[in-house]
């Protein structure tokens, strides 16, 4: 090698150093950065310099490859709208709203909601889009009309997250009621109690139900058992009909009459539409009890018409909406977008990474019942993942990258003296 090509070997040695040094610096100014993965340099040889008949010899070039599939830690930071994912995969976004721009991929998962019209130009509803920090929009499966979600494996049938603080649920007309309450059982006389129920115009009402104890009413097996008459008086004045109107309960103050303990209710309204609803008496019991009925539990499934109150996102990914009436409703579904080869893909500005050829072929999945597995990957709501960074590492492949560079420095030193000796033998 003569003294030209130490001073190629030295200053490429200098060059590939400084990069090293450039990358190390990033990580440590990302080390509080959402998502961030960290970016690593690999040192490889290049044949520095080749004639014919002359001996070759190496110097080093930088290659740099970026941890991508490592897992950060979570940290919580119990914010409805954080997300963070716990296994493989990452969020899928889109620079556009109406997905035409990038599709960009992402693990940063604090979004923040940006105002939208999510009607028509005619007909504008105002509402709310969920971005990302970075200003993409994020994109999922929209809930369908039963609840459930068309979980499809095409970046087409995505659409942006969206839902209106202005969403009314309809009210629900009660179908089922399941009643838990004790008669006392030596009380001669009446006993009532009222239950809430939603009719078909969706107003709250109220049916009382009376217990009214049969003398010497005998059983299935031809014993004395305690027996209660039934009868149904609604708030609003109208008729109550029943399939069964008589109560048997056995000698462990069990319900025994009617078996099932299930009755068919048909409630009447003011025009003349009649609602069906059953009733469970199941839980129903005679224990002696200071002469009243004690209720434990009354469960209606019919609910007031109420307004969207708050949004928030499940482990599953699924954003959920909080009605003021303590109903929940499905909104959106996020899907999770995998790549064969994770570390292939290409960082982009704004925690986000874009699909590459060596990346491999994308597959879009959803967690929970209705989807294929996806490894063990969960959201965890209320949460976001934190940096791969390792300060400590960082710092000690500084020192290593500083005594390279002063190391190769010396070098050039050193060539450069040889040179001037080299020069002096002119004199």
């Amino acid at each position: 090698m003569s003294l030209q090509g130490t001073f190629n070997t030295a200053v490429q040695g200098m060059n590939t150093d400084a990069h090293a040094m450039s990358v190390i610096s990033s990580n440590i100014a990302n080390v509080a950065t959402t998502g961030y993965k960290t970016q690593n340099t690999h040192f490889e040889t290049i044949l520095n310099h080749v004639r014919p008949n002359e001996q070759k010899f190496l110097s080093v070039k930088a290659v740099d490859w970026r941890n991508v599939s490592a897992q950060g830690q979570i940290g919580t930071t119990n914010r409805t709208l954080d997300l963070a994912l716990n296994g493989r995969g990452f969020m899928v976004t889109n620079t556009e709203a109406d997905g035409s721009g990038i599709w960009q991929f992402t693990r940063d998962g604090g979004m923040f909601g940006k105002a939208t019209n999510i009607g028509t130009t005619q007909d504008p509803v105002p509402g709310v889009q969920l971005m990302t920090s970075g200003g993409a929009t994020l994109f999922g499966w929209p809930v369908n009309s039963d609840g459930t979600f068309t979980e499809t494996g095409s970046l087409s049938s995505l659409k942006p997250v969206s839902y209106s603080m202005d969403a009314v649920l309809p009210a629900k007309p009660t179908e089922n009621i399941n009643l838990a309450a004790n008669v006392s059982g030596e009380v001669d006389g009446r006993q009532t109690v009222t239950v809430p129920y939603i009719d078909l115009n969706g107003s709250s009402r109220t049916i009382t139900i009376g217990f009214t104890p049969v003398p010497g009413a005998l059983g299935t097996d031809g014993t004395l058992t305690s027996t209660y008459d039934l009868d149904f008086t609604a708030s609003t004045g109208e008729n109550v009909t029943s399939n069964d109107v008589r109560t048997q309960f056995g000698t462990q103050a069990q319900l025994i009459v009617p078996t099932s303990g299930a009755l068919q209710l048909n409630v009447g309204d003011p025009l003349g539409t009649v609602q069906p609803i059953n009733l469970n008496l199941s839980q129903m019991t005679d224990f002696k009890d200071q002469g009243q009925i004690t209720v434990q539990n009354v469960d209606d499934d019919g609910y007031l018409a109420s307004r969207l109150n708050n949004a928030y996102f499940n482990s599953e990914g699924v954003l959920i909406g909080s009605y003021a009436n303590g109903e929940v409703k499905n909104l959106f579904k996020l899907p999770v977008a995998t790549f064969a080869v994770e570390d292939k893909l290409s960082a982009m500005p704004g925690n986000y990474f874009v699909q590459t050829e060596e990346a491999g072929q994308m597959q879009i999945r959803g967690l929970g019942s209705q989807s294929t597995s996806t490894g063990g990957t969960a959201f965890v709501a209320g949460a976001l993942e934190r940096s791969t960074v390792d300060l400590a590492d960082q710092f000690s492949r500084m020192i290593v990258t500083q005594r390279a560079y002063s190391s190769n420095a010396q070098v050039v030193r050193a060539a450069d003296e040889m040179t001037q000796a080299v020069r002096d033998l002119k004199r």
